[in-house]
C-alpha cells in the first residue's frame, strides 16, 4: 500500500532534506510577503464588506447585493484572496517548502500576472492624468479607479512579482544537486 505511514514518513523525510538545503527568507523578503498577505486580507475584507451590502469604493448608487453577477464574483473573490494571503506567507515560511515548488511558483506567478495584467492598461490613464495631458477631467468614479483602485492592483502585482522571483531564486537547486538526482 502506498498510503501507509512509512510512505508518508519517507516523503516527509525527502521534503525535510530538500528544505534543509534552502536558505531561509531574508528579512526584506518576509516584510514583502507580509505586505502582500496584508494586501490580500484587505481586499478580502472589502469584498466581504461589499457582499454584505457596503457601498464605499463602488460607483454611486451601486450595490453588489442588487447585482447578482458581481455578488457572485465577490463570493468567489473572498476565498481566493484569503488563499492568496496564505500563498504570500508560503513563499517565505518554512512550511511553504512542504508544497511542490512548481505549484507554489505557479500560484505566485499567476497572482503576479493577473494583478499586473489587470492594472497595466489603467497605468497609461494614470500617467496621462498626472501629466495633465488628459483633455477632459475625470469623473469621480474614474478618478477613484485611476488613482486608487488600479494602483492598488498594480501594487499587489508588483509585490507578488518580487516574491515569486525571490522564492524562485532561493529554492533553485544548485547544478551539482540537479546532476546528482538524474
Amino acid at each position: 500500500m502506498e498510503n501507509t505511514p512509512t510512505a508518508v514518513n519517507r516523503a516527509s523525510v525527502r521534503i525535510t532534506e530538500r528544505a534543509r538545503h534552502i536558505p531561509p527568507a531574508t528579512a526584506g523578503q518576509r516584510r514583502t510577503a507580509f505586505t502582500a498577505c496584508a494586501w490580500m486580507v484587505v481586499f478580502a475584507a472589502f469584498h466581504s464588506y461589499w457582499a454584505l451590502g457596503g457601498t464605499i469604493g463602488l460607483p454611486p448608487g451601486e450595490s453588489l447585493v442588487d447585482n447578482k453577477p458581481l455578488f457572485v464574483i465577490d463570493l468567489i473573490a473572498i476565498p481566493m484572496n484569503l488563499g492568496g494571503a496564505a500563498l504570500a506567507l508560503a513563499l517565505v515560511q518554512r512550511w511553504g517548502l512542504f508544497f511542490p515548488r512548481r505549484l507554489v511558483l505557479f500560484g505566485a506567478w499567476g497572482c503576479a500576472l493577473l494583478m499586473v495584467g489587470h492594472a497595466a492598461p489603467s497605468m497609461v490613464d494614470l500617467v496621462v492624468f498626472l501629466t495633465g495631458q488628459r483633455g477632459k477631467p475625470l469623473t469621480g468614479e474614474d478618478r477613484f479607479s485611476v488613482l486608487v483602485y488600479e494602483p492598488y492592483w498594480m501594487l499587489g502585482g508588483l509585490l507578488f512579482t518580487v516574491m515569486a522571483l525571490a522564492f524562485q531564486r532561493r529554492t533553485r537547486q544548485p547544478a551539482a544537486a540537479r546532476e546528482g538526482s538524474e
